[in-house]
């Protein structure tokens, strides 16, 4: 029997009447993007810049990889395409934290412009800076730790973790095979440079494409320079669950992979 071409398979998954994202996927294999390669975008990562690199080279007839928005998680992409690759970049938990909630309090700005939901405002009531939140995780009344909670749950970029994308360490190990490309933020070009090669793409043939986007002008490290080993230790602590999934992903990024087993 013929097999079918990667761009044909994901057209024929997504349907007419399926959410928005599928259609804007659908919009993105019509527009060029690789319909077997995925971007994964986990927010505060440097993504913003990648999805525009794609888009600019999708313009010069280049297939980047197709870009997955920050509502979609792992399990969800191997459901709908079971042969999708896939690729983002991590980030220190903790300092991804701070740097979304920062985010979320300048509501997207200068780049966006994304007004809090209600249960958003509520957190940023109680929580008017980050380091009011930082210093709540560190404290155990009542009170705080039911604020913090309520604040993980509630301000997108902090509910937007590592659980949220990956579930589990045990769920990163199901899908191994295809996690193609994992990289970390302090080594962007590193990764951007692989991803083109995993394309296919000629360096030389994205070059001036890429532009970081909206840095932040305080920069996690300097929020937590304020506090000591002791306080950093327990406030990592707090993260343990996103700690674990992410070291289970650095390792899987350091070892070789086989190529990804058929669905």
């Amino acid at each position: 029997m013929k097999k079918r071409a990667p761009i044909e398979t994901l057209a024929k998954t997504i349907l007419p009447g399926q959410s928005r994202r599928m259609a804007k996927m659908k919009a993105q294999v019509k527009a060029g993007h690789n319909p077997g390669l995925g971007f994964l975008h986990i927010p505060k990562t440097g993504g913003s810049g990648i999805r525009a690199l794609g888009r600019n080279a999708v313009e010069r007839g280049l297939p980047f990889p197709s870009g997955f928005s920050h509502g979609w998680t792992l399990e969800e992409i191997r459901r709908r395409f079971p042969q999708m690759k896939l690729a983002f970049i991590l980030r220190d938990p903790l300092e991804r934290a701070i740097s979304g909630f920062n985010s979320r309090l300048r509501q997207g700005r200068p780049t966006y412009r994304s007004l809090w939901k209600p249960a958003e405002a509520a957190a940023f009531a109680h929580f008017p800076d980050v380091e009011r939140w930082l210093d709540a995780l560190l404290v155990d009344d009542d009170l705080s730790v039911s604020a913090c909670a309520y604040a993980r749950r509630h301000v997108t970029h902090l509910r937007w973790n590592y659980r949220y994308y990956f579930r589990s360490p045990e769920t990163v190990a199901e899908h191994a095979g295809h996690l193609v490309l994992i990289g970390r933020i302090e080594r962007t070009d590193d990764f951007i440079e692989a991803l083109l090669a995993e394309a296919g793409i000629p360096p030389e043939r994205a070059a001036g494409l890429y532009e970081r986007r909206h840095e932040a002008q305080v920069r996690p490290s300097k929020v937590l320079a304020r506090y000591g080993e002791g306080d950093l230790a327990r406030l990592r602590a707090r993260f343990a669950d996103e700690y674990a999934i992410h070291e289970s992903l650095i390792a899987l990024g350091r070892a070789p992979r086989a190529a990804a087993p058929a669905a």
